[in-house]
């Protein structure tokens, strides 16, 4: 059964054998696609093991992801700040994330760097080499933590 991937939505599509060669409609988007006809096993084996499979970014350093986490929940504790009743939690989040992102920092190795590439971090115009760094992460995260720590617990300070 020959396998068909819509250009336009990505849907994996399985027509019949008997379709091989003809036109099908995807269900999904109704583009117009051609069934290719199925080659024999033993070429796509070959083929199979000729290609180049493309080269992945590696992934994150630990402490880098420790510090993403802490900046996701300090955002999301600001935000919820705002919402009425559930403000309160706000609280807990952005002390999990300076929790988080505290460990991240603690961590760091001098020899971790993060593969983005300096394209991506120039496109988004910040200052100097950040985000190029593994140590960027934890150190937003605890900034966003601290400052969101800061408007929860400001209007208790002035009572």
């Amino acid at each position: 059964m020959p396998k068909v991937t819509c250009p336009s939505c990505r849907k994996k599509l399985r027509p019949p054998e008997r379709l091989a060669g003809r036109r099908i409609t995807c269900p999904r988007c109704d583009e117009v696609l051609v069934v290719p006809v199925e080659l024999p096993e033993e070429v796509q084996d070959v083929e199979g093991a000729e290609t180049p499979s493309a080269p992945e970014d590696p992934p994150l350093p630990p402490s880098a992801r420790l510090g993403l986490l802490g900046l996701i929940l300090g955002v999301a504790s600001i935000l919820l700040l705002c919402l009425p009743f559930i403000g309160y939690l706000s609280i807990g989040l952005s002390i999990g994330g300076l929790l988080s992102a505290l460990a991240g920092l603690w961590r760091v190795r001098p020899e971790d760097t993060v593969a983005i590439s300096s394209e991506a971090v120039r496109g988004a115009r910040l200052p100097g080499n950040f985000g190029t760094r593994a140590r960027d992460y934890p150190l937003a995260g605890v900034v966003v933590c601290f400052l969101a720590l800061v408007l929860e617990l400001l209007p208790a300070l002035f009572r």
